[in-house]
């Protein structure tokens, strides 16, 4: 999948300012752009301001249709009611040696460094591509090992029907893979708004907590502009 271009255009507010406010120019210099999903595959769509109308895009969480998934306590994961939070998703492997420790490490300096307004309308999303292995217990586990936050932070599992289907629907792994393994997977992070789109995919090897920070800030800053 190649990564979209980094070019966007710029549409005045309705309050008839021109040009972007600070926040906007940072995303559109870090390359933040809205990516909207439809029928499985990422196009490319404008940067909106706050007060205009949602883009006409599929939810990203009607990749989750049909799928139950549990969380690291066993209770029902329920992707759509994480609306109204700035989502970043990932997938791992509990028994990973590699990349998904110390990415999961890297997500909890994250999230311990988030400032405290932001970490309240923020939530982390870590789905596990071995269900066979990792149970709610074990998951739990590897979250208070790696140091996560699980107040705002939810690891998850699933029958491996569902967990396969999931993983098709974002495409995880290479087509035709049929035995999967861990070094095999996508280990990209996937940055979700309050409207439930698609905002980024980041590399997630390792991730960029710096950058991370920066543009989680200026997102939920567009998400929650003081009213003029």
């Amino acid at each position: 999948m190649r990564r979209p271009s980094s070019t966007t255009r710029d549409t005045p507010s309705s309050s008839g300012a021109r040009g972007p406010t600070a926040p906007r120019r940072r995303l559109l210099r870090a390359g933040l752009l809205t990516l909207a999903w439809g029928a499985g595959v990422l196009t490319q769509a404008t940067l909106q301001h706050a007060e205009a109308a949602p883009p006409a895009a599929t939810s990203f969480y009607a990749n989750f249709k049909g799928t139950k998934l549990l969380d690291q306590d066993g209770k029902p994961v329920l992707p759509e009611r994480l609306a109204q939070h700035i989502v970043l998703i990932n997938f791992v492997y509990t028994g990973c040696s590699s990349v998904c420790p110390l990415q999961t490490r890297a997500l909890a300096e994250l999230q311990s460094r988030l400032p405290r307004e932001l970490r309240e309308r923020m939530h982390l999303l870590s789905v596990s591509l071995d269900p066979l292995n990792d149970s709610p217990q074990v998951l739990r586990s590897f979250a208070k090992r790696m140091g996560a936050d699980l107040s705002s932070w939810t690891f998850a599992t699933g029958r491996p029907e569902d967990v396969e289907k999931l993983s098709d629907a974002l495409r995880l792994f290479r087509p035709g893979t049929d035995v999967r393994k861990p070094e095999e997977h996508n280990t990209a992070l996937w940055l979700v708004d309050a409207q439930g789109q698609l905002r980024m995919r980041y590399s997630g090897n390792p991730p960029d907590v710096r950058r991370l920070l920066r543009e989680l800030a200026d997102l939920d800053k567009l998400g929650h502009r003081p009213e003029s």
